[in-house]
């Protein structure tokens, strides 16, 4: 898209999860960062921060399931704690073996965990509008549980729609995003192939069934304060981390020294990359 670097596509396979693929941006003299997206979108996510970040190298990776990479096998699940195995699979495919994560929403969820499981191949970390993974009382669990096994079943038998028009699923992205329409189009024609007469979700339909569990609010207090490493939080101010109230208990079990805030919404990297470039260029700059 006008405007934007186009990024170099890549496919690394993994042993847990299949080809991934992704989008490169930089040269492979430059810093490396792994980009992980935020859920539903893709590598494309980062397109507007690369544009805006000369002097790093940019890896993008499609999450499992997500973009252009593949799904997982029939019967299997997408939960949180399977993607620590994948992106480290798959960082090492890409030559990464230690370094810098950027994080998004479901993706800054993921480098947190990463960074707890594999500490001596994170050396610090960017988390745009992510801090730790959802959470809900272990009261749900029950419930939680039979709707995900249900949903799970019910999806065996349904196939995925065709859309005649891609422009009514970009409007829709940037309406239930709050978005801008540039960044909603960018995410959703990595999203969809053309299939005959319109065009169909590449993403896997499973990403949208729920989970069979989530963490406790405790848990994920612990894993935020076993974080060892340097970790730059920035949050936008009409985000969807906000309003939380589990969001200052978590900013104080992380205990990071660089918390940022800015206008805009979840996207705000998407939105607002040169605000955002410009602050995570600051961050990574120590660790060259």
């Amino acid at each position: 898209m006008s405007g934007f670097l186009s990024g170099e596509a890549f496919a690394v396979d993994t042993k847990t999860s299949g080809t991934l693929t992704g989008l490169r941006w930089g040269s492979a003299s430059d810093l490396p960062v792994l980009a992980l997206h935020g859920w539903l979108d893709n590598a494309s996510s980062f397109a507007p921060l690369a544009s805006h970040l000369s002097g790093f190298q940019l890896l993008a990776l499609d999450l499992p399931g997500h973009g252009h990479s593949q799904h997982r096998p029939p019967g299997m699940r997408y939960h949180l704690l399977d993607y620590v195995p994948a992106v480290l699979e798959a960082a090492e495919g890409l030559g990464w073996e230690s370094g810098l994560i950027m994080g998004h929403s479901l993706g800054g969820a993921i480098a947190g965990l990463v960074a707890i499981a594999a500490p001596e191949r994170v050396k610090a970390m960017i988390l745009i509008e992510g801090l730790g993974p959802l959470s809900e009382s272990e009261t749900k669990l029950p419930g939680r549980l039979r709707n995900s096994v249900e949903g799970y079943a019910r999806a065996q038998t349904r196939s995925s729609p065709v859309y005649p028009d891609i422009e009514p699923l970009i409007a829709t992205r940037a309406r239930i995003g709050a978005m801008h329409e540039t960044s909603a189009r960018l995410l959703i024609e990595r999203n969809v192939r053309e299939e005959g007469d319109g065009y169909r979700w590449r993403s896997d339909q499973r990403l949208r069934l729920d989970s069979p569990a989530f963490l406790t609010e405790p848990q994920v207090l612990a894993c935020l304060e076993a974080i060892e490493q340097p970790t730059q939080v920035l949050l936008g101010n009409e985000g969807l981390l906000a309003e939380r109230d589990t969001l200052g208990p978590r900013l104080d079990a992380l205990d990071s020294n660089d918390v940022r805030w800015f206008d805009g919404a979840h996207h705000l990297h998407m939105d607002q990359p040169e605000v955002i470039a410009k602050a995570a260029r600051e961050f990574l700059s120590q660790f060259g």
